[in-house]
């Protein structure tokens, strides 16, 4: 029998709070895998081409994930296809997750890294560096202060230089590196080798006013690390750039302008003609946060203005890196002055300003690329926060193929709110969760793309926190699934929907949008309020839209709703098309990647609800959002 060199076994840990389905195999059409060679030589012991055999010898048990990521990094081991390797990387990341911040959290989250960077070195796929990043980032993390963790801090700073192409990039990041480590790990080779590089790549050290602003950016980096071990962002590849979220053509409105900060970033405010003229108050504080990334909404009574600001960390004040709303008119009294977060949001303050204003504070783990909006009816205000920058192309590599490697899936309503009901009874909030079940398990298993539920079971989830779970997922697209309903019963078939205005005279896609909105009850005679909502959400959506979202989102919605009628004609011919539309749907502004809420069909048509009630026709809405997200990958 073969045997291989010893390797680690894989911890478990406790799940989060929400659903995440994970990659369980890869599939393929014929013949072995390149993945599965390699895992015959790994167990038989290369250079050895096959195993001598035995009657009385039992085969040898199949390498483990990480057994085949430590075979394929071997420099002799020839890669099999990217897309072999992209799904095995994520399995031993899958179990580094699972084994938490732990030095064998680490060592896995290295291992799959170190398997991205050379797939990125060989095919020069940007998605493989950047995911390499994020994982040497959380194996420094998790096994600060030792060998390890200033090992993985090293090689993350290398590939930084190597990604941007820029030599200087390089000395940046390993002289970061290297002020962090000299304070978080006693002297290693690790040391020897960040000040080697440094040495070498002295040519690209920056000069005068620039080298005196990296070395107070190293105090700070050093300062950082001393008061702890830092969270993953600590060790995230540069700060945001200027300039770098700037939307190129952003129209304003009275209702709603957009505005680039001094760093760059998105800031959308109302018009002072919109806001009230009377005083409001503070009526509640809706924090989220996650390792990379966080929201926090500001609930208030009534519309008013606002401005927005940073501030860095101020290393001799013991200061985090901050973000700060200052809300006009506004009062506080009733909310905590400070509430604890975690993740890169560390924690939420409030105070009063002179004139009656007050400033909500954020306190964050790491200087952050963030996005400021607003909502109507009610009014609140968004702070979104991230470790990624919202603008990202619609990148396809050369055979057209898209890069997803995550995907959210969005139950529409859940505990309390029912949603609609049919004329049996059947809830709309029961047949969402069993349809998002079902097609979560299709992507994941079929499609190996990590997929997360924004509620795994009955319970109600807000809409504005549905949308930061998918951000700070880092997800590349988001489905939110619905049942439809109208007024008279009659109508049928799915409808699919993207974020924009309406274009419906008949005014369909705004009642839809106004029933899935409604946070509280409307009343009847209504429309025109309705319509002005639906107006101001696409101008804030129109002020939002960097890197073409509400493109792409049209073009996912197109694929979804033909997947759906694909899906369904043929067992059931007579169904309605309802097309794609477009409305101002709370659920989906402010999400920073493609986006649409499918109505799979109306549960308040009679035959309709009979359907939605079987398996066999939520299975067909399953894999018609399966199929959609399947069409998108591979660039149709």
């Amino acid at each position: 029998m073969c045997s291989g060199p010893a390797t680690r076994g894989v911890a478990a840990g406790a799940a989060p709070s929400f659903a995440v389905h994970r990659r369980t195999a890869v599939q393929h059409r014929h013949g072995i895998s390149a993945l599965r060679a390699a895992a015959i030589l790994f167990a038989c012991g290369a250079p050895v081409l096959g195993c001598s055999s035995g009657a009385s010898s039992p085969p040898a048990p199949p390498p483990s994930d990480e057994q085949r990521a430590q075979a394929l990094l071997d420099p002799a081991a020839a890669l099999p296809p990217r897309a072999e390797v992209v799904a095995l990387a994520d399995a031993v990341a899958i179990a580094s997750s699972r084994a938490g911040r732990t030095e064998r959290g680490s060592a896995l989250a290295m291992l799959a890294a170190d398997l991205r960077a050379r797939s990125f070195r060989l095919d020069q796929a940007e998605a493989d560096a950047r995911e390499a990043l994020e994982l040497y980032a959380a194996a420094a993390s998790a096994a600060a202060g030792t060998l390890q963790g200033c090992e993985a801090d090293r090689r993350r700073a290398l590939l930084a230089g190597e990604l941007a192409r820029d030599a200087a990039v390089s000395y940046r990041e390993t002289y970061l590196a290297s002020r962090r480590q000299a304070v978080l790990a006693p002297r290693t080779p690790c040391h020897a080798a960040l000040e080697r590089t440094l040495a070498m790549s002295s040519a690209y050290r920056p000069r005068a006013d620039a080298l005196r602003a990296l070395e107070r950016e190293g105090d700070l980096a050093s300062e950082a690390a001393s008061r702890g071990a830092p969270s993953p962002s600590a060790f995230a590849a540069s700060p945001p750039p200027s300039g770098a979220v700037t939307p190129e053509s952003a129209p304003s409105s009275p209702a709603s302008s957009a505005q680039a900060s001094p760093e760059g970033q998105v800031v959308v405010t109302p018009r002072d003609a919109v806001a009230a003229k009377e005083p409001v108050k503070i009526v509640a504080l809706e924090p989220f946060g996650s390792e990379k990334g966080g929201r926090v909404v500001i609930h208030l009574s009534g519309p008013t203005t606002f401005q927005v600001g940073t501030l860095g960390a101020d290393a001799a004040a013991g200061k985090d890196a901050r973000v700060f709303v200052d809300i006009a008119r506004a009062s506080s009294k009733g909310v905590p002055r400070e509430t604890e977060v975690g993740g890169v949001v560390r924690r939420v303050r409030l105070g009063a300003q002179e004139g009656g204003g007050t400033r909500v504070v954020l306190d964050l783990a790491a200087s952050l690329y963030r996005r400021v909006f607003y909502l109507p009816d009610p009014f609140r205000i968004v702070v979104d926060v991230s470790t990624r920058p919202p603008v990202r192309k619609d990148e396809q590599d050369a055979s057209g193929k898209r890069e997803v490697r995550r995907v959210v899936l969005d139950p529409g309503h859940g505990g309390n709110d029912t949603g609609a009901v049919g004329p049996t009874g059947l809830k709309e909030k029961d047949v969402t969760l069993d349809i998002a079940h079902r097609a979560a398990t299709i992507v994941s298993r079929e499609l190996g793309i990590e997929t997360l539920l924004t509620r795994d079971d009955d319970t109600y989830v807000p809409l504005d926190l549905r949308t930061a779970r998918a951000n700070a997922f880092h997800a590349d697209l988001f489905v939110s699934v619905h049942c439809n309903a109208s007024e008279n019963g009659q109508a049928r078939g799915p409808m699919t929907f993207s974020l924009d205005r309406v274009r419906d005279p008949e005014g369909l896609a705004m009642r839809v949008a106004a029933r899935e909105n409604a946070s509280r009850p409307r009343k009847t005679g209504q429309e025109g309020d309705a319509r002005s909502i639906d107006e101001e959400m696409a101008l804030i959506a129109s002020n939002l839209d960097v890197g073409d979202l509400m493109a792409r989102s049209r073009h996912v919605a197109d694929l979804v709703q033909r997947s759906a009628l694909a899906s369904l004609g043929v067992r059931w011919p007579d169904t309605k098309d309802q097309g794609t539309k477009t409305a101002g749907f709370f659920v989906l502004v402010g999400a920073d990647m493609p986006a649409v809420l499918f109505e799979t069909s109306f549960i308040s048509n009679p035959d309709d609800e009979a359907r939605l009630a079987t398996a066999d026709y939520r299975q067909k809405l399953a894999d018609a959002v399966a199929n959609a997200i399947r069409a998108y990958r591979e660039g149709k």
